[in-house]
């Protein structure tokens, strides 16, 4: 089983971090296996690495941002607009900007920002970092979505029930009777996800069915999030964040359900592709096969008395040429015809200083040939290969002869 993520849930408080990590291993869609775990147990894991922050440490806010906001400026200008309205110093805090808010920055609008204290997370991380574990992503547990969204967490003694909206993320009261004020949670498009020990609950009090989600689900939810925390002194280079970016593409192409078609898709086109060119290379198999025995056939009824065809060509050419010496012609692997052919690709100027024909194989000594000439094809078309046989000497013979 390849493990390509490693979901961390930092707790609420960062003392606690000492007693273990809850932590999920995902392919980045399910649930592969969860556990707790110290830090230094975490360390091995190779992949990208997500810390979850919960939602009892993020605060949601709406800002109106002046034009131009963007760039260098950003951080001054939340600060700003923060600093009344936060009981912390804005300097102590983590602020992040809607990462769909780019354009907002520019030219100006309302936007949302979430906000966390600095020290509660260095303190939260720290452990991890000192395992040698590089924190990859810092993503929320919960974050605002466009549809109403009821988390409802935890046990019936002790439970917590968060609503996600467009405008942020609200921890709802103890008191059911109360949520009457939330309009949200009487439309129709809500969307509720229980924990498995508050799934009756839910249905009691709401009269509607939750989707069960367990934590370590919504963590790996959590990771797929489009708010990435992981800015400011924690943020990594472009280099790594592509490198992020590609393997999630990579995840997602092999088990997002989403492009599931896809992945049969391009099975089935491998699969095409294999048996055509299975098909392709059998159909030029048989093509040369029945060539081949065309050839020896036609051996066979021109000179009976060849038995055993190794070469058809060659073993053609040769009983051509024992025909032609029987009636007095010049065969091409006589000594008229190879001189001839051997004149054809001399250079210029050159005379050989002693020619020996023997066994249908011309010697000739003087001369200076270059064996990648145009002329080597030329007599190798004749059926004729040429070849050195010391500084100044080559053999004119027929190809395949020794």
């Amino acid at each position: 089983m390849t493990v390509l993520m490693l979901i961390i849930a930092l707790p609420h408080s960062a003392n606690a971090a000492a007693t273990g990590y809850a932590h999920v291993h995902s392919d980045g869609h399910s649930v592969l296996r969860s556990a707790t775990g110290a830090a230094a147990t975490l360390s091995a894991h190779a992949g990208e690495v997500v810390a979850v922050v919960p939602h009892s440490r993020l605060a949601w806010l709406r800002v109106q941002l002046p034009p131009a906001s963007h760039g260098p400026r950003l951080p001054s200008v939340l600060h700003g607009l923060l600093e009344d309205r936060l009981l912390d110093d804005p300097q102590q805090l983590h602020i992040v900007l809607d990462p769909q808010a780019t354009g907002v920055a520019r030219t100006g609008g309302e936007t949302l920002v979430a906000v966390c204290d600095k020290q509660w997370l260095r303190d939260a991380l720290a452990p991890l970092q000192a395992a040698g574990l590089t924190i990859q992503r810092i993503a929320p547990e919960l974050s605002p979505s466009n549809g109403p969204v009821l988390h409802v967490m935890g046990e019936p003694e002790a439970s917590q029930s968060v609503l996600c909206h467009a405008r942020g993320v609200t921890l709802l009261p103890p008191n059911t009777a109360q949520w009457r004020a939330f309009a949200e949670l009487s439309q129709d498009d809500l969307h509720i996800q229980a924990e498995p020990a508050m799934v009756a609950r839910v249905q009691s009090t709401l009269q509607r069915q939750p989707t069960l989600q367990s934590a370590a689900q919504r963590w790996v939810q959590s990771s797929q999030s489009a708010w990435d925390l992981a800015q400011g002194e924690w943020a990594q280079g472009r280099a790594q964040r592509t490198q992020r970016q590609l393997q999630a593409a990579w995840q997602n192409l092999l088990h997002a359900p989403t492009w599931k078609s896809v992945r049969w898709g391009m099975v089935a086109l491998v699969a095409l592709q294999v048996l055509g060119l299975n098909a392709l290379a059998w159909r030029e198999r048989s093509a040369l096969v029945a060539q081949q025995a065309s050839l020896q056939h036609i051996l066979k009824a021109t000179f009976p008395s060849v038995t055993l065809v190794i070469d058809a060509p060659l073993q053609m050419q040769r009983e051509v040429d024992v025909l032609q010496q029987k009636s007095g012609s010049a065969a091409s692997t006589d000594f008229e015809p190879m001189l001839a052919a051997l004149a054809g690709v001399l250079p210029a100027g050159q005379t050989p200083s002693q020619i020996h024909f023997a066994n249908q194989a011309l010697r000739v000594q003087g001369v200076t040939l270059d064996s990648n000439a145009s002329g080597v094809a030329r007599l190798k078309a004749q059926g004729l290969s040429l070849r050195q046989d010391g500084n100044d000497t080559w053999v004119l013979q027929a190809e395949g002869a020794k």
